[in-house]
């Protein structure tokens, strides 16, 4: 277990009170990646013993429960169970008991299994063998052939259907992109759905479910406009599913070459990824009802500073009632999984 708690007290309000159909952005960089913030907001929604406890902390009036569906395009399901381990919480047990959802968005995102292929052995002729997929089976040196049964010999078809099954239980849906456009995001987000439908299905009245969309920006990277997918059709596409949970955090690269490059004040001539990319984070803070950006120091490394995590408003959901508080704090991450958020000035 890490030395700091799991949940730094300084951070704790913005983790654990989400309102009705919020977005919540974070926003990182290549010093200072996101995963540590995420697992934060695991903690706070699946840590508590009690689950009538609200996201770890005090307890709800309306004894509401929380379930957490993680969707992520850029980090694998091996991964987050590790390292969520290191602050206590078993996600496969968790998957089992119908709290957490993992979505996988990574592994096989551009991988689209076969339904069927012909034996080269049997291949009419004059059409070609198809490409051999295992390696030959040999006897044993010294055995005559004929002499003893040998292994069969597994097809085409069937290793390929093995490697289309989840090689995890903890993973509830492996994502596929297929075709182009429009008709893919909606094929991707029927997926997700369903998965949502699933954890939703078991809720009781006051239960809330937590969406949380891991680096989507990847899948924008990896298709670009000229396959019909644009930052506008991304945007619409994590709306549709945003509305299905109760509130909705959201990761993003905000590296400078993809933010910069695209104004017009740089002086560069912006690449079509760079244009999209930011038009996807920029609209995104402005729907957000927060925005934490994570970025490293102005100064350089520290030994002990990992980096500067900033707290603002976004464009959306602030209402009179809303008591976000905007600051600025610093971040150590050591080497035990524990977190440390401080302000400046403070040790």
């Amino acid at each position: 277990m890490p030395s700091q708690p799991p949940l730094p007290p300084l951070l704790a309000p913005y983790v654990s009170t989400l309102p009705d159909s919020s977005l919540t952005l974070i926003s990182s960089i290549l010093g200072a990646t996101s995963n540590w913030l995420v697992l934060r907001f695991l903690y706070a929604a699946l840590s508590s013993a009690s689950p009538n406890a609200a996201f770890g902390l005090d307890e709800l009036q309306n004894g509401a429960k929380k379930k957490v569906v993680l969707v992520s395009f850029m980090r694998s399901y091996d991964f987050w169970k590790t390292e969520a381990k290191r602050l206590g919480l078993d996600l496969t047990r968790l998957a089992d008991k119908k709290q957490f959802a993992f979505v996988d968005g990574l592994s096989e995102l551009f991988y689209a299994p076969a339904a069927t292929a012909t034996p080269a052995s049997v291949s009419p002729a004059g059409m070609g063998s198809s490409p051999r997929t295992t390696l030959p089976m040999r006897s044993p040196p010294g055995a005559v052939p004929g002499r003893s049964p040998q292994p069969v010999r597994p097809t085409a078809t069937a290793v390929r259907g093995n490697l289309a099954k989840p090689a995890e239980s903890g993973i509830a849906k492996k994502l596929h992109f297929t075709g182009r456009g429009l008709a893919s995001l909606d094929a991707l987000e029927a997926d997700i759905s369903s998965v949502i439908e699933q954890q939703k299905s078991s809720m009781e009245d006051g239960d809330e479910l937590l969406l949380i969309i891991d680096q989507p920006d990847l899948l924008l990277a990896a298709t670009s406009p000229s396959m019909g997918i644009g930052a506008t059709e991304m945007a619409e596409w994590i709306t549709g599913l945003q509305q299905r949970a109760h509130a909705t955090v959201l990761t993003l690269a905000t590296d400078a070459p993809l933010i910069h490059n695209a104004s017009t004040m740089s002086g560069q001539l912006a690449t079509p990824i760079e244009t999209e990319h930011a038009a996807l984070a920029i609209g995104l803070a402005h729907r957000a009802r927060s925005v934490m950006q994570l970025r490293t120091l102005d100064t350089g490394a520290a030994k002990d500073v990992s980096g500067v995590l900033r707290i603002s408003r976004g464009g959306g959901m602030i209402t009179e009632e809303d008591n976000l508080e905007e600051r600025e704090a610093l971040y150590f991450i050591q080497r035990d999984g524990g977190v440390k958020v401080f302000g400046r000035g403070e040790s």
